[in-house]
């Protein structure tokens, strides 16, 4: 689903949906509706955020683009660009971080081998659209994740600017820019070969002081791609990224603590922790709680036309990561991460009728080197654990997109994925009293777990073209995620016994059952994608508390059910300004409404201290915490054919929902009130200005679940304003 972005006019014909098969990649060649075309003969609702969307907003994290996708949900932790991540609500046991929903470069998998990953090395404004993907329909960016997929798309030569520059600034000490350049060479010769190269680079950096307190970051961000074009059958691209990130952690508040002063830093509210070790517990100011990485990247796609509508295309990359992150204890890491796709396309027909099939194979392997450290008020102290965890990942997958007829294409399809976990991880202990941060640690024992995870997973589905602009559609879909090393290498079983390598948890499992209609009118003015589905969950992994700590463990059954419905429609046309076409203005207005219930199905039971008793950690019936049951945002906007536009749009959750799986505690509801506007001054000349939480708001959008001392809320910013401008020629 996609909004309109161009202007209406009655006078224009619309443009039909076209069901000739598209290949969606970051070619030369292919445009924005080349990518609507294809999201046109999927059966799923997916979501399309074209680059006018992009750059007519703050574009500082998902939020800033995600707010009008149905069914996505993304809730900054506090103001940076990481936060609460989750479509469907497969993966709302992220207290930190991000796992679930695989992460893409176009079409390249960004993160680890394991499925682990982060958003602050991703710059939006270096893309030209981003495609998210939902639930089980992902089938080749769905590898190892029930989630789904969301693939950012980057500029390149053909679609960049020479030059172009942004700044933007606001509240809390919020600054932000960017520099880019693309271009298009001229056609030169490669042996007998025409040939075509083009280029894409963005150099940006930001930094805030931040709400909370212990909120600063700052972001420096390197992204560039080169593409050769060979002929007409031949492309490559090879792309880099370069990140350096630096952020403090401000923790979550109780709601008590929400309300007397929300901009106070988050943190630990009880003594330290009993032995065997030292841990800095005290707020997350005092212990200097951060993050800091250094991240390099670099990938390539090469894809040959070899006959006649059949391609190959060959993908490797590999990244590396320093990580530095003092939490309660000190983490360091060095990350290596190596792998690819090769695919194979045919789009010939068969038994006469269009046909459109595709296989391929995705390797993953990653090597992590991790010590855990004693954390003195931010400064290293004793070795805790030494850690070497080895991830082998293995997936292939086809998929065939057959038209039966002129108005029903089926689309048949599986894949097979396989994950592959060893470590050698020596546990270390206090060579003395373990409350003195200062005591030398002595080796304990040393483990070597290892792990595999498999599993087939089908899909059927089909879309029916009820008229020329709108499809009926429906997935089957089977999908599987294994548990992250994070999560196999915490403290406690669930039954309340240690941890002797890895922990006894098994991969989550779901069937996608959906069923949807989206179209526009014929004349252009509405759009509409309104979809049902229903997940049914085996083993969901959720988060799990041991002697007031979190661990992981899987549920028995759970079910996700859900209806998602947005759209946009024209409503008037000449209000002051009236003439054809463009030199008419235009009132505008877009809602995305979610309707979300994730349910256990089975009680859960297990123990919430070390070797102790099974009780109840969530009843049959209870609500899956983490998520709103409904939320809608709505948003009403004016442009004028000089140029300018303004848009206040709004978001509501009408009740509060529950943050812990007993069902006791719920995070507020909230209604938070934004305005953003925009001038283009001239095709080179921009400005843009945006306002966020008008009424100031006391709310936490995103929340930590399950927490053993009730600190759910991340908090949200207060009123704030942003203003900026971007030339380009």
């Amino acid at each position: 689903m996609s909004f309109p972005s161009e202007v209406w006019s009655a006078s224009e014909e619309a443009p039909l949906v076209e069901v000739a098969p598209v290949e969606v990649r970051g070619q030369r060649i292919e445009n924005v509706n080349d990518v609507k075309k294809e999201f046109a003969r999927r059966p799923a609702s997916n979501i399309l955020i074209e680059e006018k969307q992009i750059t007519e907003s703050r574009a500082l994290n998902l939020q800033d683009v995600l707010q009008f996708a149905p069914g996505v949900r993304f809730q900054s932790r506090f103001g940076a660009d990481e936060g609460q991540f989750q479509i469907r609500g497969t993966s709302l046991r992220n207290n930190f971080h991000h796992r679930g929903i695989n992460i893409l470069i176009n079409g390249i998998f960004f993160g680890d081998a394991d499925g682990f990953s982060d958003f602050e090395s991703i710059d939006l404004l270096a893309y030209e659209r981003i495609e998210v993907y939902k639930g089980a329909n992902a089938l080749r960016y769905g590898a190892n994740a029930i989630g789904g997929a969301i693939n950012f798309v980057p500029r390149t030569g053909y679609s960049a600017s020479q030059l172009q520059m942004r700044f933007i600034g606001g509240s809390f000490g919020m600054v932000s820019g960017q520099v880019s350049s693309g271009k298009v060479t001229q056609p030169f010769k490669v042996g007998h070969m025409d040939a075509t190269m083009d280029y894409y680079v963005s150099v940006s950096a930001n930094h805030q002081d931040g709400f909370q307190s212990n909120s600063q970051q700052s972001r420096e961000r390197v992204n560039a791609n080169i593409g050769l074009q060979l002929g007409s059958h031949q492309e490559m691209r090879t792309y880099f990224l370069q990140a350096n990130v630096a952020e403090r952690l401000p923790g979550a508040l109780t709601t008590a603590q929400l309300f007397a002063d929300r901009r106070q830093a988050g943190g630990q509210t009880t003594p330290p922790l009993p032995p065997p070790f030292f841990a800095c517990v005290q707020n997350n100011q005092t212990c200097n709680w951060g993050r800091y990485y250094n991240l390099q990247r670099i990938g390539m796609a090469y894809r040959n036309e070899f006959a006649a509508n059949q391609f190959l295309e060959i993908i490797p990359y590999y990244s590396y990561q320093y990580l530095d992150h003092p939490i309660f204890q000190t983490i360091k890491q060095d990350n290596n991460n190596v792998g690819g796709e090769v695919r194979y396309r045919n789009a010939n027909h068969l038994f006469g009728r269009p046909n459109v099939f595709v296989v391929g194979v995705q390797p993953r392997y990653g090597d992590q080197h991790q010590w855990r450290l004693v954390n003195i008020n931010g400064n290293n102290g004793a070795m805790t654990q030494n850690a070497h965890i080895r991830t082998t990942y293995f997936g292939a997958y086809a998929e065939d997109q057959f038209d039966a007829t002129e108005a029903l294409t089926i689309v048949l399809g599986g894949r097979w994925d396989y994950s592959g976990r060893q470590a050698n991880i020596q546990n270390f202990g206090p060579a003395g009293n373990p409350f003195d941060p200062s005591i030398p640690s002595v080796l304990t024992n040393t483990q070597q777990p290892l792990q595999h995870f498999d599993a087939i997973n089908p899909k059927l589905g089909f879309v029916y073209r009820t008229s020329s602009h709108a499809q009926l559609y429906f997935n089957a879909s089977r999908a599987y995620e294994a548990p992250l090393n994070v999560e196999l290498t915490s403290a406690n079983n669930p039954d309340g016994s240690p941890n002797t390598g890895f922990l006894n948890l098994d991969a989550q499992r779901a069937w996608q059952f959906e069923i949807g209609h989206r179209g526009k009118a014929a004349n252009g003015r509405y759009f509409w994608d309104i979809t049902a589905y229903d997940l049914e969950m085996q083993k969901e992994i959720i988060t799990n508390l041991i002697n007031n700590n979190n661990t992981f463990r899987n549920a028995n059954a759970t079910r996700h059910t859900g209806v998602e419905a947005g759209g946009a429609v024209v409503v008037a046309r000449g209000l002051w300004a009236n003439g054809p076409g463009q030199e008419a203005d235009q009132v505008t207005m877009r809602a995305a409404y979610t309707w979300s219930l994730f349910k256990f199905t089975d009680d859960v039971y297990g123990a919430t201290t070390t070797g102790g008793p099974n009780v109840l950690i969530a009843r049959s019936g209870n609500r899956i915490a983490g998520a709103p049951e409904h939320s809608l945002a709505y948003e009403v906007r004016y442009d004028h054919p000089k140029g300018w536009w303004v848009a206040p749009n709004f978001e509501w959750v009408p009740s509060g929902f529950y943050v812990n799986y007993l069902n006791t505690v719920k995070n507020p509801s909230y209604f938070v009130l934004h305005l953003k506007s925009g001038w283009n001054i001239t095709p080179h000349l921009t400005l843009y200005a945006e306002a966020r939480n008008l009424t100031d708001k006391t709310y936490a959008g995103a929340v930590t679940v399950n927490d053993p001392l009730f600190r759910y809320a991340n908090v949200a910013q207060g009123i704030s304003g942003y203003a900026g401008l971007e030339y380009k020629f």
